[in-house]
């Protein structure tokens, strides 16, 4: 009864299940009793936890229940939920699920936490769609999957899980906010940049602390990546990383990575330019003497066509069609004459042996020109090629440089030279695995070298590591005796790439980016399950050779070895336990080799077995490798090699492959100009025609054969010197013109002529197709051999006054963009049947028409092709924003109806590349794009774009535009793309309204100016590489940019002419941070200023000028600036210079401007001077530049500067006079030298025209009996400040007027005796002398020198005079007079021993301080008259003699600075003398020699400082 009873209270029929439901109860404090009555409708929440729960029970008594908590039980499958419809947060955590199911009928599902289990796929979630939170954490998930429907999703935590990629499944996730992925295997950064789609992502781990980091995360720039490309995530790792430094920083770290990587693939597009213009140039060498001889047999083959008609008397000749008979000759038929029916039979004979050898020359001519032709298409072959390998060696490195950003710097390529180590060791390695026994059969020698790339891949390097440590920690339970070391089981082995698998062409990228493929990924493929590798290279490049010789077979290959070129890479691998291949059959297979790493299967075995006579020493050892797990294979080195073959390649271009950018190549190519004789020599020979080089009516008649001009239908003036046809458009009836082989650069003179049918303007000059109008009924137009560039324009004419035109010849000319001329002449001539000589098919037309439907902008092309996105996508691409969004965005825009046109309003960005575009239209109503790109179409003018005002990037590269124009007005425009077009000029284009302007491509046109930059100072980057620079002051218009950091100028004449052109840049350009390419480092600053800086040169001059205008300048002022070389050129250039100011600066010699012949005032005070001519090279091999000692070198006595009047050479350390050369300035006027210490007056013989020296301030003691010998025109002299105590030698000075003796050592009344040999001397100084101290000086001079007008500043008075001498008439003894040898001033007693009778001791003289003046300042002025003393009889004849003005006045000085006049007459303080005003050189008028020598009334005017 008990039994019975407790059964009949059991809720659930298992016993087992019932118990848990009673623990259940009770742990969640629940009445059990009350369950079957309704009792557990009341409860909310349930949890499990404190018993060993192994499957979820009970459930349908609650089915209220809202929140249910399964934690910790054996739990392996979720099931009974199917009655808990209002169930919203479910927890089934730390258990033992295998797969997400059973949640079908609770769709209210908000939260759900399935972490802790054994999870492998994320499935059956799709109907929860009110589910927030998914917490998938420690479980066996691979792929993050099945998440799309989940539209309401904010918490997603995978951490703990086996992810390697995220991939697109959260790119719908718009609300997504907090996602946690740590602890999983994402290694790579690119992984990551799927998160850019989840614009609510606010949080993200990739390495709780919780769980064990990503990989990735220890990736360098991990953090930079990340915030960079999730701008507006607020917690990182779980560290705060609002911090809008922190964000900055990434930001600009990434630009300028974009903006350096971004300048590298342009300078790579640069140089393969670069090298495809040299590969163009060559190609155009080659083929020329071909050209040549196909233009000789061109027009041979049209001389006998024309004698054919001629004897056929038919319009044309064809070949294809029968002749008619030969028409009977006239010539000497005789009414009459018995033998006039032989005469006739004699002249048809003739004229059919005539015709026949016509006939075989022709068609000799026809084969020879078939055989130049055929030349011409091999050449052409080769040449595409070469070309071709250009490109996709660019693209390869391109490829590079992208994946080295788009990385994070993780994947770097290093190019190896022969000194680094591993270069060597690469290099001996794979010589070592070459054998030539393997490549005998391919006729290969040997193998060469091009280069050798590291590959250093930290994510791979990072798995390689860990998968070995975790390997080798597994051996460690092994015997370690016995099993062989780590590193002994490593190896380096070729990797094998099979081009004949999916992705031939990206494999190699693949695998240095990402790493070999896995075995299951083989298996897919269809081969091996294993790694493939080998250390043979024959073995690894069998694949390889096998694909390419087949697809050789297939198509047209010029090289009889079409694999020479190839790619190896060389992995680092861990063998483990290596086994031989058991049974090819079946494939090497993992489950065949349970307890193998690696399987190994040797040359000489299967089907790698050869002859036994074809069979190497080393075969034995050559083998094929397998390795199972593709995580040990570290791909380290990528090696590109050539074979070297017996027969050299037949392509031309090959040597020009290997040349590096920049290097040029000799030409050596001599035409054989006598090749084609053979057969333009053959009978009969081509009379000389007259050459018509102008067309008259009566000259068509006679062409045409005809009497009158309405009844010409064919005209043939081929091979004439035609530029007009005149008079040709008055043919009205012409049929058939003929004009090649003449000089017509247009065709204007045949429009509008309806009958025209047939035109051949063949072989001339045609450069544009302007002017050809109203050709309606024109069926065959040749226009081969021109000069036509124009596709769209030419086109166009043809298309519209051509309209069944169906022959049409093009070829040979200088098409712009010529890969696409043929279907799109076909699409705009639909009559077309034959074009080039060759038939129009039905496949063309189709492509031709599909090309023409998709060149127009039309609002197809616009929906197809545009986005509505309005942000710049966050990424490292270096792609256009435009290109970008087309490739990322699906935010197409929407058009709801026909009529609909607000879809126009929504478009930011527009791609439009490669559409074949030949006009910008139908744009007006995208008034909000912003990103546009156009790049490789056919635009020859930029318009349409008046309404885009809003535009911020341009591209428009690989187009056809002349001229750039129609952008002024896109003031918001900051990235403009025009490389690869014409345009010649930037001036007037403007770039000045460009405000917000940074990066300006020009590559690749035809610039010779950087006119019109200056005005952009918002520019950061230039790229103008392969233009027509060739002045290296164009630099100049970008030195004032403030913030312009890249400059590409490679390519461009200047580059490679301009002498140290890099160190020019660099010094000029301070902000400059790369250079063509190639990063500024701190030593080329240096090394510039110590080329560049101090340097006065012709572009310095430009510079501070503003022009390059040198023969209008006059003047220049430069001091402080410190220069120390002038090299101004020949000084051709400055022919009217006049007046120089370096003063303050580091010359140590005049330098360059000794060339300045045309010099009259020099100003170089304070620099250090030593000599005129600079230093000259002494001394043999290692020898400095010693200075010229000898005095009788011939050098030393040749004139230098003839016309120079005026120098300052003030305060220059100068010691010797000698030494400084003076001597060689011949016309020499003025001569300042104050401040030197200098000790001797000498070398001045030469300076006979010398009016004024000055030689204050030295260190002067005497002068010698030489010091003025030839001096007789001085007219001032200055020797303050010095040590003389004695004036002797000074009665050479015959003319001297001034001269000023002050602070010097004169202690006897004696020396100034000495004075009275200067006849002519009217101003005197000697204050601040011994002799001065007791002022008897002055009465004495006042008396004994009736000449002088002034002493020590002071003028003399007439009272003075007076008293003076009656002083000393009182003196005078009353004795006889004296002898005339006596020193004894007259009326002065002799000196008798006792004292005098007045002792004076100071004197106050009344003005004295305010009589002094500046003799030696910028202000004083000194006027050199030569008619003053001309009436003296006392005077010499002819010699110079000078005045002294009372009211002499200054000159204005040449540049800044108040310019003040000086009167001889003013007498001021002697402290104000020693003053100087900085930096005024005073210029002087021309004075010609006449005038100097007394023939004319010209005054030259000298300032001196002191």
């Amino acid at each position: 009864m008990a039994d019975e009873k407790v059964e009949e209270d059991q809720l659930l029929p298992n016993k087992e299940d019932d118990d848990f439901l009673k623990e259940l109860c009770s742990s969640n404090g629940i009445n059990y009793n009350q369950l079957g009555k309704g009792g557990g409708d009341r409860v909310a929440e349930l949890e499990y936890f404190f018993a060993g729960f192994t499957r979820i029970v009970g459930t349908k008594f609650f089915s209220n229940l809202t929140i249910l908590k399964v934690m910790g039980q054996e739990v392996t499958k979720i099931e009974g939920l199917q009655c808990l419809p209002k169930l919203t947060e479910l927890w089934i955590c730390d258990c033992k699920l295998q797969a997400i199911e059973g949640l079908d009928r609770c769709k209210k599902i908000s939260k759900l936490y399935l972490y802790g289990n054994s999870i492998s796929c994320i499935e059956n979630l799709s109907h929860l769609k009110d589910l927030e939170t998914l917490w998938l954490a420690r479980n066996q998930i691979v792929n993050v999957e099945g998440l799309t429907e989940l539209s309401k999703l904010k918490n997603l935590n995978l951490a703990g899980n086996r992810i390697e990629k995220i991939g697109h499944s959260l790119d719908g996730h718009t609300k997504l906010f907090n996602l946690n992925l740590s602890g999983n295997n994402i290694s790579t950064l690119k992984e990551l940049t799927h998160l850019i789609r989840l614009p609510g992502l606010k949080i993200l781990g990739l390495k709780d602390p919780l769980y064990a980091p990503n990989p990735v995360c220890y990736l360098c720039n991990y953090s930079t990546y990340v915030l960079y490309h999730l701008p507006s995530l607020e917690r990182l790792d779980s560290y705060d990383v609002c911090n809008k430094t922190m964000r900055d920083m990434a930001e600009t770290t990434v630009v300028k990575k974009k903006m350096y990587y971004n300048m590298r693939i342009k300078t790579l597009k640069r140089d393969v330019a670069d090298m495809l213009q040299k590969l163009l140039k060559e190609k155009r060498i080659c083929v020329k003497e071909t050209k040549d001889r196909i233009r000789k047999l061109t027009c041979a083959i049209k001389e006998v066509e024309v004698d054919l008609c001629d004897l056929y008397n038919i319009s044309h000749y064809d070949d294809t069609v029968s002749m008619p008979s030969l028409p009977r000759s006239a010539d000497n038929e005789e009414p009459g004459s018995g033998t006039e029916s032989d005469t006739q039979n004699t002249n048809i004979e003739d004229n059919q042996e005539k015709a026949l050898s016509l006939k075989a020359k022709l068609t000799a001519l026809k084969a020879r020109l078939h055989l130049c032709y055929d030349k011409l298409k091999q050449m052409d072959l080769y040449h595409n090629e070469a070309a071709q390998r250009l490109k996709q060696s660019m693209e390869l490195a391109s490829k590079r440089l992208i994946t080295e950003l788009e990385t994070g710097g993780n994947v770097r390529f290093e190019d190896g030279v022969s000194s680094d180590v591993w270069f060597t060791s690469c290099h001996d390695l794979i010589l070592s695995r070459f054998c030539v026994a393997d490549y005998r059969v391919y006729g290969i020698l040997g193998i060469k070298i091009h280069r050798i790339t590291r590959v250093h891949n930290r994510m791979l390097r990072f798995r390689f590591d860990a998968k070995l440590s975790k390997v080798t920690e597994s051996e460690e339970s092994l015997v370690m005796n016995k099993s062989p070391t780590v590193k002994k089981l490593q190896e380096y082995l070729f990797f094998v790439l099979d081009p004949a698998l999916p992705g031939g062409d990206y494999q190699l990228m693949s695998l240095l980016e990402e790493g070999a493929m896995d075995a299951d990924t083989y298996k897919q493929l269809g081969q091996n399950c294993a790694v493939p590798l080998s250390n043979s290279l024959s073995l690894c490049e069998k694949p390889r050779i096998s694909y390419l010789r087949n697809k050789a077979r297939k198509e047209c290959h010029t090289d009889p070895v079409p694999f020479r070129h190839g790619q190896v890479v060389v992995c680092k691998v861990y063998l483990g336990k290596s086994v031989p291949a058991l049974d090819i059959q079946n494939g090497i297979h993992k489950q065949f080799y349970p307890q193998a790493d690696s399987v190994f299967r040797p040359k000489s075995s299967g089907t790698n077995m050869l002859p036994k006579e074809a069979m190497c020493e080393c075969a034995s050892r050559q083998c094929e490798w397998f390795l199972f797990d593709h995580e040990l294979v570290l791909p380290e080195y990528v090696i590109d090699l050539e074979y070297i073959t017996k027969e050299k390649p037949p392509s031309p271009f090959v040597s020009m492959e290997e040349m590096k950018p920049g290097e040029k190549r000799k030409q050596s190519i001599q035409p054989d100009l006598t090749i084609d004789d053979d057969v333009l020599l053959m009978e009969p020979l081509q009379r000389p025609r007259a050459r018509m080089i102008s067309l008259t009516q009566d000259l068509l008649m006679k062409a045409g054969k005809t009497k009158s001009l309405s009844l010409l239908t064919v005209l043939n003036l081929h091979g004439n010197g035609l530029s007009r046809l005149h008079h040709v458009n008055t043919l009205t009836n012409l049929q058939r013109l003929i004009v090649s082989f003449n000089e017509l650069s247009k065709l204007e003179d045949i429009a509008h002529m309806p009958s025209l049918e047939y035109i051949d303007a063949s072989f001339n000059k045609l450069c544009t197709l302007e002017g050809m109008k109203g050709l309606t009924k024109l069926k065959y137009l040749d226009l081969s051999w021109n000069d036509l560039t124009n596709t769209r324009d030419d086109l166009s004419i043809l298309r519209k006054h051509m309209p069944h035109l169906n022959n049409l010849d093009l070829r040979y000319n200088n098409w712009q963009k010529p890969e696409g001329l043929r279907l799109r002449t076909i699409g705009r001539l639909k009559s077309l049947t034959l074009l080039n000589n060759q038939p129009v098919t039905e496949s063309e037309s189709t492509a031709a028409l599909r090309m023409a439907a998709g060149s127009r902008v039309s609002q197809v092309s616009l929906l197809a092709h545009s986005r509505t996105d309005t942000a710049r996508p966050r990424s490292l691409s270096l792609l256009t924003c435009a290109q970008l969004l087309t490739q990322m965005s699906r935010n197409k825009p929407d058009r709801m109806s026909e009529s609909d046109s607000e879809w126009y309003l929504k478009v930011t960005a527009l791609n439009l590349d490669g559409q074949h575009i030949s006009k910008l239209s139908n744009l007006e109503r995208l008034i909000n794009l912003r990103w546009l790109s156009v790049s490789d179409n056919d635009l020859t003018k930029i318009e349409g774009l008046e309404h885009c005002i809003y535009l911020e990037e341009l591209s428009l590269d690989d187009n056809c535009l002349h001229k750039l124009e129609g952008i002024s007005h896109l003031t918001r425009l900051h990235t403009l793309n025009l490389g690869f077009n014409y345009i010649s000029t930037l001036e007037g284009c403007g770039l000045e309204n460009l405000s917000n302007l940074q990066c300006l491509s020009l590559e690749c046109n035809r610039l010779s100016s950087l006119t019109g930059l200056a005005g952009v100072p918002s520019l950061l980057e230039l790229y103008v590489g392969n233009n027509t620079i060739q002045n290296i002051r164009e630099i100049f218009h970008l030195k004032h940019l403030p913030n312009f950091v890249i400059l590409d100028l490679c390519g461009n004449p200047v580059s490679w002419e301009a002498e140290n052109y890099r160190l020019f840049v660099v010094y000029h350009l301070k902000s400059l941070k790369a250079l063509d390419g190639v990063a500024v480092e701190s030593f080329e600053g240096g090394n510039a200023r110590d080329v560049f800086g101090g340097r006065l040169t012709q572009d310095f001059v430009a510079e501070k000028l503003g022009h390059s205008n040198f023969h209008e300048v006059q003047e220049l002022d430069f001091p402080q600036l410190n220069l120390r070389v002038v090299d101004l050129g020949a000084g051709e250039h400055f022919i009217n210079l006049r007046s120089v100011n370096l003063e303050h600066n580091n010359m140590n010699s005049f330098g360059g401007l000794i060339h300045l012949i045309n010099l009259r005032v020099l100003c170089l005070n304070h620099n250090h001077v030593e000599s005129i001519a600079p230093k000259s090279k002494v001394g043999g091999k290692g020898s400095k530049y010693k200075e010229e000692t000898d005095p009788y070198n011939a050098a030393n006595f040749s004139p230098l500067l003839e016309n120079l009047e005026v120098l300052h050479l003030g305060y220059n350390g100068i010691t010797d006079l000698r030494k400084l050369q003076v001597s060689r300035l011949p016309s020499l006027k003025a001569l300042f030298l104050q401040g030197n210490e200098i000790s001797k007056v000498e070398g001045l013989e030469a300076l006979q025209d010398l009016r004024e020296l000055v030689l204050d301030r030295n260190k002067i003691k005497d002068l010698s009996e030489y010091s003025f010998v030839n001096q007789w025109n001085l007219v001032e002299l200055h020797i303050e400040e010095n040590r003389l105590r004695d004036l002797s030698h000074l009665h050479f000075l015959e003319n001297l007027q001034r001269l000023y003796l002050g602070s010097n050592r004169l202690q006897e009344m004696g020396e100034l005796e000495k004075l009275e040999a200067l006849p002519n001397l009217i101003e005197l100084s000697v204050i601040s002398n011994p002799v001065s101290r007791r002022l008897m000086h002055r009465p004495m001079l006042v008396y004994r020198q009736p000449n002088l007008l002034c002493i020590d500043g002071i003028p003399v008075s007439p009272e003075e005079r007076t008293k003076a001498e009656l002083y000393f008439m009182e003196q005078q003894p009353p004795t006889s007079v004296p002898a005339m040898n006596e020193s004894t001033l007259p009326g002065i007693l002799p000196y008798k021993g006792y004292p005098a009778p007045v002792k004076i001791t100071n004197v106050q003289l009344q003005g004295g301080n305010n009589s002094s003046f500046d003799r030696h300042g910028w202000s004083t002025n000194i006027q050199y008259d030569d008619g003053m003393y001309v009436n003296d009889p006392q005077r010499a004849p002819n010699r110079r003699t000078r005045s002294y003005g009372k009211s002499d006045s200054s000159v204005s000085p040449i540049s800044s600075g108040i310019r003040t006049s000086y009167s001889s007459t003013t007498t001021q303080g002697y402290s104000m003398r020693h003053q100087h005003q900085p930096h005024q050189v005073p210029y002087v008028p021309h004075q010609n020699r006449g005038a100097a020598e007394g023939h004319g009334g010209t005054v030259s005017r000298y300032n001196r400082p002191r």
